[in-house]
C-alpha cells in the first residue's frame, strides 16, 4: 500500500445523480469514493443534496467546498469588524 498523501477532499452529490439506464451515476460513483477514501485515513467532506448535476446546484455548494478547502482567510479584529489573516 502506498503512503498516504497530505490531501483533504470536498464531494458532493445530488440525488438526481443516481443511475439511470444502466451507468452508474455520480451519487454511486462518489460514495464508492468516500468509502474507499475513508479507510486510508483521508479526510473526507462528503454532503448529498436534493438536485441534480447543474449550475443551479453547483452555485451553493461550490463555495462550501472552497471554503472547507481554503479556510476562512478572514478574522474577526477586536473593534468587531473582519481583518484580513
Amino acid at each position: 500500500m502506498s503512503p498516504r498523501l497530505p490531501l483533504r477532499f470536498y464531494m458532493d452529490t445530488g440525488s438526481d445523480d443516481a443511475d439511470f439506464g444502466g451507468h452508474y451515476g455520480t451519487l454511486e460513483q462518489s460514495r464508492h469514493m468516500r468509502d474507499v477514501l475513508l479507510p486510508k485515513g483521508y479526510e473526507v467532506h462528503f454532503q448529498e443534496f436534493i438536485g441534480g448535476h447543474d449550475y443551479l446546484s453547483w452555485r451553493g455548494t461550490l463555495a462550501d467546498g472552497l471554503v472547507m478547502l481554503m479556510g476562512s482567510t478572514m478574522q474577526p479584529n477586536e473593534q468587531g469588524g473582519a481583518a484580513k489573516r
